[in-house]
Parts: C-alpha cells; structure tokens; sequence
C-alpha cells in the first residue's frame, strides 16, 4: 500500500467498497430471483396435480377409462408437464400420458396430501392422493356449515402423478444470472469510470504541486502551478505560488549580491588584497605560461626575487599599519620602473616577484641594479620617523633548459637569500639549475630552525581573541603565534619562519610545538576549572600527514582531553590546491571532536566552496576585507554579505589585525563574532598570557 501513488490509492478506496456493494446486492437478487422461480415452479405443479386429483375422482368411481386418460393427455399438454399417470388404490397405473421416469415403487407409495415424491436434477415429480366423501347426504339440501365443523370423512380411492421438467427453469435461472453478472460489470465499469474521473480531478493538483516543488528543488525558481482548483486544493495552489514568487525574489537579491562579491573576489583571487598587485598564485600562473612558450621556442625572460631589508623594524615600531603603507609605495616605486610587458606580484610578507619578459643576460642585470638602487635611496617616512630601507634581489634566467617552475622558485629563494646573507641591499645570480646552491640554503635553514627547536628559542606567543557578540561562548579565547629568538639577530615573525620553512619541509616540526603547546594550555585550564579554546595555525605540510593526526590523537588521550578546545587554522590556500587532502583531514580531526577553522577568509573565489566542503566552525576575516572599513563602502558591503552567509551555517567569524578601537563597534554592528589585533589586546608570550589571564583570572 505504501508504494502506491495518490491516484492509484483514491481508486483503491472509491473502487473496493462501491465493488463489494454492488456485487452484494446483485448476488442478493439475483439468489432470490432464482428461489422465487423453484418457488413458482413448485406452487404451479401443486396445483397441477391438486386440480388432476379432483376431476380424477368420477373417472376412477365410475370405471371410465378413457376419459381418465383424455385427463391425463390434457394435463401433459400444459406447459412444463412431461408426464401425467393416475393410479388405482393398489398402485397399478390405470392412466398414462409422457415420458414416465418414476419408479413403480413411488407410484404405490400412499399419498395422504398433494407434496412432492421424487426430483432429479432434470424433473421433479408431485403426487396427490384421489380422495372420496363418505358422507351420504347431499350437498345441495343441507344447510351451509360453519366454519368449525369438522371435516367429512373421505376415503382414498387412487393416486394422480405429474412429472415437471426443469429444463425451462434451468434456462431462465441461466437468464436470470446472466443478467446479474451483466448488471454487475455494467456497474463496475460505471463505478471504475466515475472512481478514475474523481481520483484524476483530486490528483492532478496534487501531482503538479508534486511537479512543481521537484523543480523548485532542482533550482528552477519560476516554476509555478495553475491556480484552477477549488477549495483546500485552490488554497495550496494559492499558497505555493505565493510561496514561489517570495523565493524567487530572495534568490533574485541574494543572486545579485553573490554576482557583486563574486566580482569583488574574481579580482581579489588574483592579486593582492593591500597593495593591488598580482598575488602569488597568479604570479606562479604567469610563470608557467612563460615558461611554457619558452619550451615552445619563444624568447627567454628572467624572473626576480625581491625581499625587502629592514623591513621589520618599521612594522614593531610603528605597527601594521605603517608596514602596509610602506608595501603599498614601494609597490608604487617598482612598478614605475617596469614596462607594461612586465609583471610585478607580491608573494607574500615583504617579498615580491618580478617576470622581465623578453629580457635576459645584461639587460636583465641592470633591470634587477636599478630596482635595487631605487629601494636603496627609498626613505619611508611615518609620523615623525624616518626608516631606510633596501632590497636583497635574486635573479634567475629562464632558458629551455629549464624544466619546472619549481626550479625557478627554488633558484630564486636561494639566491635571494644569498643575497641578504651577502650583506643586504644587492643582486645575486643563480641559475635554475644549480642545485648545490639551493641544498646549501636547505642544510644552513634546518639546521637553524632545529637548533632554534632544540634550545627553546622558539619563542610562542599568545594573540587574544575577543567576542564582540553576547551569544558568544563563554571562556577564553586565543591564537598561538610565535618569533624565532637567534642571538645577535633581530626575531623572525612566523610568517616569514612558516614560509622558509614550508620551503624545505621543516614546517611540521614547528605545527607539532603548536600542537603540544595548545593541549597543554588546555590541560593545564582545564584543571584550573577554565575554559580554553586555542586557534592553532597548520602549513600546508602537515596537512597531508598521517603522522599529525596521530600526534593530536595520543596528545589528547594521554591528556584526557576532548578535542572540542582545539581548533586548527587552515589558510584559503592550502584548503584550495589541496581541497582532497584539506576535506579528509577536517573529516579526521571531526571525528577527534577538534574544530577547524579557515585562516584568510573571503580573499579568493573558492572561499565559499570550502564552507561545505571543510565545515569550518571559525573564519579568520581576510585584511582586506576589513582594512577600509567605514571608508569604503563596497568593502563594507561585501564584509555584511560574508558575515551573512557565514552566519547562516552557524560559522563565527573573527576579524583579523584590528588596530583601531573605533572598528570594534563597527564590527560589532555588522554581526562579526570575534575580533583581534591591538584593539583587543597585545600580543605577548603564550605563558605569560596563560598564568595572568586564564590560570590567575578571578
């Protein structure tokens, strides 16, 4: 019953009752009809042979033979009557007429009233017993008497027999039910049609509603259904067009907006959100392309590695937003000395990349000087200070003997490092091909950051996170950072130790200090009886290995910890060149109980795809869109359209490096979960904020 359509179970309950009623009634009749024939037959042939038994009287007083056999040749003319036969008082057949089928027996059988003797299933026969008054006076003189005199005594003086043949009342039993089961189906398919025009007039409503709301689901947001029906029917059809034309009007609006963000984020996919130039993975797009048609015999390029001295104390001692400013002019500064041909790309941090197309030897040499003198007679002026900065260039020709782009990235780090281990603020050559040089860097960086591992040098930190919404989970809040401490060095920040590290594939040892570390802030809150949640940066590194689940899994179970206080961070950039990897180790770490978060959300076109396919349960805002806030409305707008749709799938947002006070309530307004940066909170050591603000906090 449950695999039926509407339509087959409206047949069903208006065809099954209205068959059974009329099947019942037409047997009904029908069986009646068919008693009420035997019955007629039986009153008739009673009569016969009452009517037979009178007038035989005289015949079998009087010895007339012959006139008792005119009787019983009469009898058998009657309709139905196969035979006729008067017997004397010893049973012996004075009289026949027919086609006799009864035994002698029966026929000396005494009789004392008209009933039947014997039937067949082709005859019945009926006997009388021939009766004679005994009483002497005559009818005629004697008074009439009452009706409660006795009888007078009679005296049987023979018998009569009349054999009926059936045949007649077989064929009109025969009739009689033939039209029954005509009458039956003649009914039944009145009650089918009538049952199929009613189940059609109530399902096919329901079946376009049905129709409708499957291609409503499919995406085609016009559909709509005839609105001919009356009643509850009309109503519904009613209702979902008015329903239809409401969504419809909401993806409309939600189209447009998704339209204008995309184009937003189209342009942001490919360069860089604060300084407006080309980003890295487009840079490393272009360079293929190049690389590509020099294999194909076009003209050889040369590629430039820029990473900026001295960088760093501009940004501790004016802040972010002083080393922004000065990005965005020195982006200014290279870019004018370029031809249109060129392309310029930041790669990230105070690195930039530069492909010289068409330019090679000599040419591209005085191309990588000149850029070099401009950064080195640059002065960057914040405030009432005054910093000189300079440039460490590597460069790196590109001939057909190059195979991969990944040789000239790898040639370009290491001679751009060459460079600023040479003494800074100059060009150093390498070519592609030279491999010793590029494990020479590989042997001096690990050795750097194991030792740096080893000696504790690996200074963490602690970057608070604070809830702008009262909805927000109660306890504390916090990212883990960290700085590389060298003696006689200024401290490297981790995004430029993440970036040489991931680079020769010693970034895991520094996500499992991470790791340890926040699991131990856990533990140690958790004994404290406070709560602890910990943003854990990854690199692209870890995320493909096995061994890093394994880590998280023995920590928290050695710890007896569950995983609902850790949350690890994955850049856009990683979860979008490693989507498979990325969804496989969110699905593990679920199963932990951990959290993900997305680090740099909203900065590229396949932010929004990776809200369903990782289920992050944290956003980290990309800068850009919250650099121009209350300045900028497009950038504003298109912070509340991200916010909206974060929101929508339970997802808090954090808003990244927020300086100004005054964002705070901005950001509030506009529905962001968290913020950080130094509006907050400073940035200080992991221990230090963990011992004054979580284990000490009252």
């Amino acid at each position: 019953m449950t695999r039926l359509n509407l339509r087959q179970r409206l047949l069903l309950i208006s065809l099954i009752p209205s068959a059974l009623i009329a099947v019942t009634l037409v047997s009904y009749f029908t069986l009646s009809g068919i008693r009420t024939l035997e019955g007629e037959l039986r009153t008739k042939a009673l009569a016969t042979v009452r009517y037979l038994a009178q007038i035989s009287e005289y015949g079998i007083i009087s010895g007339q033979i012959e006139s008792l056999h005119g009787l019983a040749q009469t009898t058998v003319q009657e309709p139905g009557v196969k035979a006729a036969i008067v017997v004397n008082p010893k049973g012996r057949a004075i009289a026949v007429s027919g086609r006799v089928s009864l035994a002698s027996e029966v026929l000396r059988q005494a009789l004392s009233e008209p009933m039947t003797v014997q039937e067949t299933d082709r005859w019945i026969a009926f006997g009388a017993p021939v009766l004679r008054s005994l009483n002497e006076t005559d009818a005629l003189f004697e008074p009439v008497a009452t009706t409660n005199a006795p009888a007078p005594p009679q005296e049987i003086i023979g018998h009569v027999f009349v054999e009926f043949d059936k045949a007649e009342l077989v064929t009109r039993q025969r009739d009689l039910l033939m039209r029954g089961l005509l009458i039956v189906l003649i009914g039944l398919i009145l009650i089918a049609g009538l049952a199929i025009a009613m189940a059609d007039s109530l399902a096919r409503p329901l079946k376009r509603l049905v129709q409708a709301v499957r291609e409503m689901s499919s995406g085609r947001f016009d559909t709509r259904v005839p609105s001919d029906s009356s009643a509850e029917l009309g109503i519904l059809e009613q209702g979902f067009n008015e329903m239809a034309n409401h969504i419809e009007e909401v993806h409309r609006s939600m189209q447009s907006r998704i339209e204008e963000a995309t184009t937003q984020l189209a342009f942001q996919a490919r360069h860089d959100s604060l300084t407006g130039l080309l980003n890295r993975r487009e840079f490393e797009h272009r360079l293929e392309k190049a690389l590509a048609s020099v294999q194909a015999g076009g003209e050889e390029f040369s590629v430039l590695f820029i990473d900026l001295d001295r960088f760093k104390p501009v940004n501790d001692t004016c802040g972010h937003l002083a080393g922004d400013e000065l990005l965005c002019q020195i982006s200014q500064l290279f870019q004018g000395r370029l031809r249109e041909e060129d392309t310029l790309a930041r790669l990230g941090g105070d690195e930039f990349g530069i492909i010289l197309a068409n330019c090679s030897g000599p040419r591209a040499r005085q191309v990588a000087d000149d850029i070099c003198g401009l950064a080195t007679a640059y002065r960057f002026i914040w405030q009432d200070k005054v910093f000189a900065i300079g440039a460490s260039i590597g460069l790196t020709p590109v001939n057909r003997r190059v195979r991969t782009i990944n040789e000239v990235l790898a040639a370009g780090d290491a001679a751009c490092y060459r460079a600023k281990d040479s003494g800074r603020n100059q060009v150093f050559e390498q070519e592609a091909s030279n491999i010793p040089e590029r494990r020479q860097e590989t042997s001096n960086w690990a050795s750097r950051i194991a030792s740096a591992l080893a000696e504790d040098r690996l200074q963490l930190e602690a970057l608070p996170v604070s809830a702008l919404q009262a909805d927000a989970p109660n306890g504390h809040f916090v990212e883990l950072s960290a700085r590389l401490n060298e003696p006689g060095q200024p401290p490297i920040a981790l995004s430029a130790l993440i970036d040489t590290a991931e680079r020769y594939d010693l970034a895991p040892s520094i996500d499992l200090r991470f790791i340890e570390a926040a699991i131990s802030a856990l533990e140690r809150a958790k004994r404290n009886n406070r709560e602890l949640r910990c943003l854990v940066p990854l690199s692209r590194t870890s995320l493909g290995r096995r061994a890093t689940i394994d880590f998280i899994t023995r920590n928290l179970v050695s710890k007896n910890l569950p995983g609902s206080g850790l949350c690890i961070v994955l850049s856009e950039d990683v979860t979008t060149h490693q989507s498979s990897q990325a969804m496989e180790f969110s699905r593990q770490l679920r199963a932990l109980g951990c959290q993900i978060g997305l680090d740099d959300f909203g900065g590229g076109l396949s932010s929004f795809s990776q809200l369903r396919s990782i289920a992050p349960s944290y956003v980290k805002l990309s800068r850009s869109l919250t650099r121009d806030l209350g300045g900028n409305r497009a950038s504003t707008a298109l912070l509340r359209a991200v916010q909206e749709i974060t929101a929508d799938l339970g997802i808090h947002s954090i808003a990244d490096q927020i300086d100004d006070p005054l964002a705070i309530n901005q950001l509030r307004e506009l529905g962001i979960s968290y913020a950080q940066g130094l509006a907050v909170a400073p940035c200080e050591p992991l221990e230090v904020w963990l011992e004054g603000a979580v284990l000490r906090a009252v």
